[in-house]
């Protein structure tokens, strides 16, 4: 007896036609498919959920087509791929974002939190060079989410494999604004690694919301971030003014201060060792914290 190929496997070349369509965005011609899928099935669970999600597309697609030009039909559409939507249907939803964002002005700086933006849709899609391109363009467009941006720049540039550029970027994150950072998202493991570190080793000296402030400090004494002691250099004096005037005028959370006089500490330590400026810089890091400063004792002895 001879098979009929076609009408044997007529429901998985339907349903690939299907696929088809909805990777095209054209969720009428899938609707149609299911329903004539139905005809022969009416109780096939897999069927009518497919013809829900369809139609639901439909009409999502039709309204975004009939709203003004502009980010909030946008940002509208783009809420609608948290739901459970099939991959290649997000795939061309994503495309049709990625190009109605670059015709807007200043895509770059188009932005509603906590994910929406351009370089972030580029992330989803694995387009690390080009999300870095966006994420970098927002900052130099003046952005003011400057810390979020600055930890996905990171992102970006740890999955193109740009390790020292990476550790850059998170690094002026963690000091500019450390609760703004996307560690939800990271994707650096040696700062994921670095966080959990001083969870565990930290004593009760540190608040747990205060953890990411202190990565930069605890990322130098750990070796993985570096200090710039070119500023500090071209005028101590200076700087170590600057230091006090924003300690005293409470300018600068206290992670940020103690990197800040850990940079002083560092110069001193290489200029002007056995000092009493030193004496006194070490004493006012150990009143900061007395465990960052035991850490910080342990890395110079063994430097």
């Amino acid at each position: 007896m001879q098979l009929d190929l076609f009408s044997d496997n007529r429901r998985t070349i339907r349903l690939n036609q299907a696929e088809d369509a909805l990777r095209a965005l054209d969720p009428e011609r899938a609707l149609a498919i299911y329903r004539d899928l139905l005809q022969d099935e009416p109780q096939d669970r897999t069927l009518l959920q497919l013809l829900r999600m369809a139609g639901k597309w439909r009409d999502s697609l039709s309204l975004f087509h009939r709203s003004p030009v502009g980010c909030d039909r946008l940002h509208r559409l783009w809420s609608e791929l948290a739901g459970d939507t099939p991959a290649l249907l997000a795939a061309g939803v994503s495309e049709l974002l990625l190009a109605e964002l670059r015709e807007l002005l200043e895509p770059e700086l188009i932005y509603v939190p906590p994910q929406f933006h351009i370089g972030a849709l580029l992330m989803k899609k694995k387009r690390y060079d080009q999300a870095e391109h966006w994420f970098s363009l927002a900052l130099k467009s003046g952005i003011e989410q400057r810390a979020r941006f600055l930890g996905w720049r990171g992102d970006a540039l740890t999955m193109m494999g740009d390790a020292y550029r990476a550790k850059e970027s998170y690094l002026a994150a963690f000091l500019e604004n450390p609760r703004a950072v996307d560690l939800a998202g990271c994707r650096n493991k040696t700062i994921l690694e670095l966080l959990s570190a001083l969870e565990i080793e930290n004593s009760e000296e540190i608040e747990p919301e205060d953890l990411a402030g202190w990565l930069p400090a605890w990322g130098w004494l750990r070796g993985v971030f570096s200090l710039s002691l070119i500023e500090v250099a071209a005028d101590s004096e200076a700087f170590a003014a600057s230091l006090e005037k924003s300690e005293a005028a409470r300018e600068m959370e206290p992670p940020r201060l103690w990197f800040h006089y850990l940079r002083y500490a560092e110069h001193l330590r290489a200029a002007s060792p056995k000092t009493a400026e030193m004496v006194r810089v070490r004493r006012k890091l150990k009143e900061m914290n007395g465990f960052m400063f035991d850490r910080y004792l342990e890395r110079v002895r063994g430097l």
